[in-house]
């Protein structure tokens, strides 16, 4: 489990002030078994091992991951992050040992195994973090269901879920959308550079050069311009900050909204 993500669970777990996980509590989620997908599976597997169930078990049984299942998303996110860090610092040892950053020549490609692990790494790290936001809020994959699904479609009305829905819209303009129209060309279609995975060199840095921003659905990697010269490493910053400020957020919410009862 990554750092970061390992924290968010204790923070979920264990509190000063409760008894019980922040995701604990009936009035925490909109009832109605009719708005979850995931009720119909969970009763098959209670039904084939002869297990009694009522609609209160199975309303526990829809909601209780909710909240683990972003942490885990988010924790993917952070996982991808350090390894492309990792991957542009071997990176970038391999070239100050023979001098290469050095080269006086305007922005050469440079090609390395090291580049290429870097950018899987990143091509990862917007896969988890268009899952995260399809664990916040998506729509239904199963016939019959009209409710949204997620985190936030099942949290009750109030003062909770108005904090979580505005902390994901920060978390949309810190590049989770971008990320999401950028992973959905990745997994259904094509990578967004053809050929080699490589880098540039410019004024001694290496860059990974990401596309220019996208704000809607991509059907061919020629839709992609690169004239503002963007970097992917950079890009990535942005995005592991907005995510680390959505997780505080989140939480801070649900600790502020605890229900009373739950108060020690």
């Amino acid at each position: 489990m990554a750092g970061k993500a390992q924290e968010w669970l204790k923070r979920i777990n264990f509190g000063e002030g409760r008894d019980v996980p922040l995701d604990f509590g009936v009035e925490l989620w909109k009832q109605g078994l009719f708005r979850y997908e995931t009720k119909d599976g969970i009763v098959a597997v209670l039904d084939r091992l002869g297990r009694p169930h009522d609609p209160e078990r199975i309303m526990f049984e829809v909601t209780r991951s909710l909240l683990d299942d972003v942490v885990d998303a988010a924790g993917g996110v952070e996982r991808a992050y350090n390894r492309l860090y990792q991957a542009m610092e071997a990176s970038r040892e391999y070239w100050d040992r023979w001098k290469l950053r050095e080269l006086a020549v305007p922005e050469p490609g440079i090609i390395d195994p090291r580049l290429e692990d870097a950018w899987y790494a990143l091509e990862e790290l917007l896969i988890w973090a268009r899952s995260m936001d399809d664990r916040l809020c998506r729509r239904s994959v199963i016939e019959g269901y009209k409710a949204d699904q997620g985190l936030v479609p099942a949290l009750e009305d109030g003062p909770r879920r108005e904090a979580v829905l505005k902390a994901r819209m920060r978390l949309h303009g810190a590049g989770v959308q971008e990320a999401r129209f950028l992973a959905d060309l990745g997994l259904h279609m094509q990578s967004s550079r053809a050929g080699t995975k490589s880098g540039v060199l410019r004024k001694g840095q290496i860059f990974l050069p990401f596309p220019d921003p996208v704000t809607d659905k991509i059907k061919h990697r020629w839709q992609l311009t690169y004239d503002k010269k963007r970097d992917g490493v950079r890009f990535a910053d942005n995005l592991m900050r907005g995510v680390e400020r959505f997780m505080d957020e989140m939480l801070d919410a649900f600790e502020e909204h605890l229900p009373e009862r739950y108060k020690s």
